[in-house]
């Protein structure tokens, strides 16, 4: 039984290994082929013998040519339609190469056909698309501090540095230099309010508001140096609150009360923000060219333009028993994001 279940496993793995052996071979001669086939395409188009030329090249073109391969299978193409006068076919094969190669630059070594050809078309950027993904650096301006005592007593806010923010915005090119940018995004913003309370106890109070920016903007780029390129930002737009939460607001007691601290629990602020906020926006960053797009850096100064404050509401009630009554307050913030551009093309012929 042993030496039976031995031959079984050693047959299964030989079969195995042919098959695998198979197919790389497949896989090798596959390329061989194509390799071969360009080959043999070149030395045709060189002897004047080009109809043979297309259908010898056009499967290999599907799959099987590496880059370098498919660049020269291309040529080799649109030169050997230009030598036959087929100029309809020549001008759909350049915009097949221009569609999967819209940054080409030409090479000394191109042929003058080719170069010719290639000079008849327009390669457009129609659209560039943005995804980018950072961190939210909040900062309040404030218009009337607030106290239940009646005296503001000293107080602190502060932020934290991670707040994050994603945003999809579509880039139009007006020029060279200038685009105009229509943005939507996520921001989470959150903020702490460390307050005295009449010299008896201190109050700390966090809040976090999630909302959607949707702002349009303006970009320059004002200086390239190979291949990276300075620009700035302007513009301005509509932010949209989803939620204000106060996080867990608590009343420490000084060392004159003898009651303990105590605590809230989370608290929806919804009904005292605003819905709508404006905001101005300006900002700088600098992008590195890759293909079909970019890597970028940039940072931005969001400055809102409305008192985010609504009176009366039950959770400002709520808030009294801890001694806590809102400041009046614009919520500003500093952006720092990384970002992938991809740039779509259209090529076209020229008129």
């Amino acid at each position: 039984m042993k030496t039976g279940y031995s031959l079984i496993t050693n047959s299964k793995f030989f079969l195995l290994l042919l098959c695998s052996s198979f197919s790389l071979g497949s896989l090798a001669q596959e390329t061989s082929t194509c390799a071969e086939n360009l080959r043999n395409a070149q030395t045709l188009f060189d002897n004047g013998q080009v109809e043979q030329v297309p259908a010898m090249l056009e499967e290999c073109l599907r799959s099987g040519f590496k880059q370098e391969e498919e660049l020269s299978a291309y040529k080799l193409i649109i030169q050997t339609f230009l030598f036959q006068d087929r100029n309809a076919e020549a001008d759909s094969a350049m915009l097949s190469f221009l569609r999967k190669y819209p940054e080409y630059q030409l090479s000394p070594t191109d042929h003058s056909s080719f170069v010719h050809q290639y000079n008849n078309f327009n390669v457009d950027p129609v659209v560039q698309v943005v995804f980018r993904l950072g961190t939210n650096i909040p900062f309040l301006t404030f218009i009337d501090p607030k106290s239940l005592s009646g005296i503001p007593g000293e107080w602190e806010y502060t932020t934290g540095a991670v707040n994050i923010c994603a945003s999809l915005e579509t880039k139009f090119a007006l020029g060279p230099r200038l685009e105009v940018n229509v943005e939507g995004g996520y921001s989470q913003l959150s903020f702490t309010n460390k307050e005295d309370f009449q010299r008896i106890g201190i109050v700390n109070y966090s809040e976090t508001q999630h909302r959607i920016e949707i702002p349009i903007s303006a970009t320059y780029n004002f200086i390239s140096f190979g291949k990276f390129t300075l620009y700035a930002r302007a513009g301005a737009g509509p932010a949209f609150d989803l939620s204000s939460t106060a996080k867990k607001v608590s009343f420490v007691p000084g060392d004159v009360i003898t009651f303990p601290p105590f605590k809230s629990p989370d608290i929806s602020r919804i009904d005292t923000r605003i819905k709508m906020d404006l905001f101005g926006q300006a900002g700088s960053g600098i992008k590195l060219k890759i293909p079909r797009g970019y890597l970028n850096f940039e940072i931005r100064a969001n400055i809102g333009v409305y008192n985010q404050v609504l009176r009366g509401g039950d959770s400002a009630v709520q808030l009294e028993d801890y001694n806590y009554k809102d400041d009046d307050f614009n919520l500003n913030a500093v952006n720092l994001s990384f970002g992938y551009t991809q740039i779509f093309y259209k090529p076209s012929k020229r008129k």
